[in-house]
Formats: C-alpha cells, sequence, structure tokens
C-alpha cells in the first residue's frame, strides 16, 4: 500500500474516481480536479472494467494519475471498497465522474476538517450540471440528506434556484454520494469486516447501488462521526433523478415514473435495508403512525402500478438475517443514543 505524503500544513488528499464507461464526462471532470489550488493531491483512477476506451483517455488527460483497472465492473461502493486499500492519504474524496469540483474544492474541504476532528465526512454545496448542455447552473442539486419520521429521505434543497438560503455551515443527518469528502479514520472507525472474507467493508456491498451512502452516514452517525456541511466547498452534478420532497400525489407520481425501474426497485429495498441496520426499533415504535402511513401507501402504490418493485419486498425478507448480524455489532459498539438521534427525524 502506498504510503500517503506526510505534511502537517497540507495533508495528502487522495482523489479516488470510480468510473465505468466514462467517456462522455471524462475530459471536463479530470480538468477540474487538475485545477485545484490545494498543493498534496494524489488523483487515482479505478476503472470499473470499461469498454469503451476510458483509462486510455484519462491516462492521456490526467498523465500524473495513478490508473488501476479492475477485473470486473465492482458498481461504485465496491470499487470504492476497494480502492482505500491504494492510499494512506487522511483524506479520501469518493469522486463519481459526472461531477465537476469547484478549483477551491478540495483546500476548503480540508480547512474545514482541520476544524473538528469529529468531522467524519464533508459534504458540499452541489449545484446542477446539465451535461448535454455542458452547462453549469446555480440550481441546488443537494446539499446532504435529511430524514423525516416517515422515514422519507430526501436531498435538501434539491431543485431550488441557490439564493443563499443553504449558506450556513453545520451537521446535517447524513451525506450524499455524488463527491463525499472523508476523513480515512472515519472509515477505518466504521469498517466492518465483509462476511466469508478477510477484506474490510465501508460501503455495504449487499446494497449493491444506492442508498449505501444513507448507510454508512447513519453507521457513522452512531459511531460518533458528524455529517458536515460546508457551502464554500461548492461541485456541480449531472443528475436526472433523485430524492426530494413531492407536492402531493400527482407530483410523487410523476416522480416515481421518472426513476428507472431497476432504481427503483433498489432504492426501495435498501432504504429499509439501512432502517434495519441502524435505526432504534424504539423510535420506530414512536414513529409508527407516520411511518405506517407511508409504508401502507407506498405497497398499494406499488402493487397496482409498479409491480416490478415487489421483489424487493421478497429481498428483504431473504437479506433481512445478514442485516440484522450487521445491525448487532454496529449497536454493540454505538456512541450516539436514541435521543440524539430521535433529534434528526423531521415532522
Amino acid at each position: 500500500m502506498p504510503r500517503a505524503v506526510k505534511n502537517s500544513m497540507h495533508p495528502e488528499v487522495s482523489i479516488h474516481l470510480i468510473v465505468r464507461n466514462g467517456q462522455n464526462y471524462l475530459r471536463e471532470c479530470l480538468e477540474h480536479v487538475e485545477a485545484q489550488t490545494y498543493p498534496n493531491i494524489k488523483l487515482r483512477i479505478f476503472d470499473n472494467a470499461s469498454d469503451d476506451g476510458t483509462p486510455e483517455t484519462a491516462a492521456r488527460i490526467a498523465p500524473s494519475a495513478e490508473i488501476i483497472r479492475f477485473d470486473k465492473n465492482y458498481i461504485v461502493g465496491g470499487g470504492f471498497n476497494r480502492s482505500l486499500a491504494y492510499s494512506e492519504s487522511p483524506y479520501v474524496v469518493l469522486l463519481c465522474v459526472d461531477v465537476l469540483i469547484d478549483p477551491h474544492f478540495v483546500e476548503r474541504a480540508v480547512e474545514a476538517m482541520q476544524v473538528d476532528k469529529k468531522r467524519g465526512v464533508l459534504q458540499a454545496k452541489v449545484l446542477w450540471y446539465d451535461g448535454h448542455e455542458k452547462r453549469k447552473t446555480d440550481t441546488i442539486d443537494t446539499t446532504g440528506m435529511q430524514i423525516f419520521r416517515s422515514r422519507r429521505i430526501t436531498n435538501r434543497g434539491h431543485g431550488e434556484r441557490d439564493e443563499g438560503q443553504y449558506d450556513g455551515a453545520g451537521e446535517v443527518f447524513c451525506y450524499e454520494g455524488a463527491v463525499p469528502f472523508f476523513r480515512r479514520v472515519a472509515l477505518e472507525d466504521v469498517a466492518m469486516q465483509r462476511e466469508g472474507e478477510e477484506r474490510q467493508e465501508y460501503l455495504d456491498e449487499d446494497f449493491m447501488w444506492y442508498a449505501d451512502e444513507v448507510d454508512l452516514g447513519w453507521r457513522m452517525r452512531l459511531l460518533g462521526w458528524s455529517s458536515w456541511y460546508d457551502p464554500s466547498v461548492v461541485a456541480w452534478h449531472d443528475r436526472s433523478t433523485t430524492h426530494r420532497l413531492s407536492a402531493g400525489w400527482k407530483d410523487f407520481i410523476a416522480q416515481r415514473k421518472g426513476i428507472p425501474a431497476n432504481k427503483r426497485m433498489l432504492d426501495l429495498r435498501n432504504q429499509r435495508l439501512a432502517f434495519l441496520k441502524n435505526d432504534f426499533f424504539v423510535t420506530m415504535a414512536m414513529h409508527s403512525p407516520w411511518i405506517l402511513k407511508r409504508e401502507l401507501f407506498l405497497f398499494a402504490y406499488i402493487s397496482l402500478f409498479e409491480q416490478s418493485s415487489l421483489v424487493a419486498y421478497w429481498q428483504l425478507l431473504r437479506m433481512g438475517p445478514k442485516a440484522l448480524r450487521k445491525r448487532r455489532v454496529i449497536m454493540e459498539r454505538r456512541v450516539a443514543g436514541e435521543h440524539e438521534m430521535r433529534a434528526w427525524f423531521l415532522s
């Protein structure tokens, strides 16, 4: 494993770009990394078995980057887990190829993280990037995840015009997964042993895709690490679908129809796996009127209009015992209590 360059003034930041077939975004993404003002960055590109020439293109655009080719597509979560074996940097950025980072992104993120050693992950102000027109906008993509008593999870501020309404720094319930800035010791502290394997797992690979950041951010909070939002750390993300608050049942249906079927199923399954692993059962009982109302509505809607997602309930039954084993490990080590966690659930 390469050792981090030791520098007390400018600790090394390792940017891990996990990518598969990223030609549409690669040049803009890497040019923004190359433009960083921070003096101690190591860019590592982890290719998830691309077949469109992504590694070769990356080598031409960023010749100083370390490029690692995986033998197959491990998706973002599995790729990120494996990528950490290649670095000991005190800070690690998980970068998605459809994200552009502001030139001061790393510099300001390090400054914010140095203030408090219990900040486990930093959430940037992420604005929407129009990848089709190659245009940055002032529309908010996310300022972090928020959770409600019903267990609905949304991206705070999504779709709003940025007029400074989220210009106050502070904790959020959970980071969002497009470009999190991690403290390495926090990741190591919350890592779990992968069942049947010797390696550590940070993002839960049983989720495969979607809601794995909610699971990790929730676990980090239980174990004493915060998700910190800083609006001076800015990025742009090209996203076509997301979680946001709906303006009624018609808007809810429109949102669902705009999301690919496999994503709808995985979101349904994985969010509930995250609840099973990390939520307090007493708190869930206290919030049961709101939870049951939402769950019954979702089940009725899915049964009538989205039968392809019904498999999520069967998979939950099958995956539940393993999730409960992971829960026991988390709860044995938790630092945060029920009352502290309960404060994060919005009405």
